[in-house]
């Protein structure tokens, strides 16, 4: 990897459309789109909406409004499953007020909400959970109301939209366990549940040693983390911080002790639970912001904040490839970076033109655009 920062994506959108910066949102990626779903700007307020971003032109589009997107839309958790991004959790403003426990799909392609029904223990409403799909289980652990800091864990089987009760731990420092956080990151692989850093209200978490859930047991254990062996250190204690998982890897971007906040890039392994500095950062520090990564390994980074207390949210798009992409998919960021006037319609070529020049229609497919109904919608 390259010791460069992360690339700046150049994002556009329709005269009057463009998404405002935001923090205590998160975002979903697929090949085709970066899926960005609620969030707070002090000059509007919550920002009850869905947009959708294409990875291949880097138009915005508004998926859902304010009329149709549910209130808990800050510090929620995100996660999609079969055409669905599925969301609990999450509060309003002011922060804390409104909660709920309901799992919330919007349609990706029309941006229609409705509500699951789920059966099983389902977590306590709270809000600034960590999330990771993994399999057929969605996991949500910690959280807070506000005022009491949760570490409980649960798991939603997607199949049957069965909520497991994977540990209870309600109480502080119960039997040594690990105390509550919100705003914490988690990674999964082999039976264990990892949760990285977070706050609870007078602690931000040290990321020297973390909590460790067996999955079957249901028993937490806090583990010592190996360091980065070139730089002898671990990452900052830190909340409010980005992570995606790619196998059994985590990649831990930005977040804030609650006076630095971070540009810095790491990746722990979730077995040997080993730290790596990477020599990739992110190019302004960042907190309250999020991350989503493509099947084919390419990270995207947006919104947040750039220093404590800041009124001034971002609206920047970040990515980096975290490893060589297979070649058609080179091929295709080549053809749209550089021959954008292609894409558009607006230069009187269609898909059709596109294809009959040899674009595969799998990669045309990716220009799609929201339909007039969903628009009015």
């Amino acid at each position: 990897m390259d010791n460069t920062y992360m690339e700046h994506v150049h994002t556009w959108a329709d005269e009057g459309s463009q998404p405002v910066g935001r923090s205590g949102h998160r975002i979903h990626c697929t090949d085709s789109f970066m899926y960005s779903v609620g969030g707070y700007n002090p000059n509007h307020g919550p920002l009850r909406e869905v947009w959708r971003l294409n990875l291949s032109t880097g138009r915005w589009e508004q998926l859902s409004c304010p009329a149709t997107t549910p209130e808990t839309s800050i510090s929620h958790s995100l996660a999609s499953h079969h055409g669905d991004l599925l969301m609990t959790g999450g509060t309003s403003y002011p922060f804390g007020s409104i909660l709920t426990s309901e799992v919330l799909a919007c349609d990706q392609q029309t941006g229609e909400w409705r509500a699951l029904h789920t059966s099983g223990p389902a977590p306590t409403p709270l809000y600034g959970q960590a999330v990771r799909r993994a399999g057929d289980y969605m996991y949500v652990v910690g959280g807070t109301s506000g005022f009491h800091f949760s570490l409980q864990a649960h798991a939603l089987h997607l199949p049957s939209l069965t909520w497991t009760r994977l540990a209870d731990n309600d109480a502080p420092n119960k039997n040594d366990e690990p105390l509550g956080r919100y705003r914490a990151e988690i990674g999964v692989a082999a039976g264990r549940v990892v949760v990285v850093g977070g706050a609870s209200a007078f602690t931000i978490f040290p990321l020297d040693q973390l909590p460790v859930l067996n999955v079957n047991s249901g028993k937490w254990e806090v583990q010592w983390t190996k360091p980065d062996p070139v730089m002898q250190a671990c990452p900052s204690p830190r909340r409010c911080h980005a992570a995606v998982q790619r196998d059994n890897e985590l990649y831990v971007l930005g977040g804030t002790d609650g006076e630095e906040v971070f540009s810095d890039m790491w990746r722990l392994n979730l077995v040997s639970l080993a730290w790596t500095k990477l020599s990739l950062t992110l190019p302004t520090p960042l907190y309250f912001h999020d991350a989503a990564l493509t099947k084919n390994g390419c990270i995207y980074v947006y919104g947040g904040l750039d220093s404590v207390g800041s009124e001034q949210r971002s609206e920047a798009v970040f990515r980096a490839q975290l490893e060589a992409p297979p070649l058609l998919e080179a091929a295709w960021g080549a053809f749209t970076s550089h021959c954008p006037n292609l894409l558009s319609t607006d230069h009187g070529y269609t898909n059709n033109d596109l294809v009959a020049a040899g674009v595969p229609r799998s990669m045309v497919k990716r220009l799609a655009r929201l339909s007039k109904k969903t628009k009015d919608h």
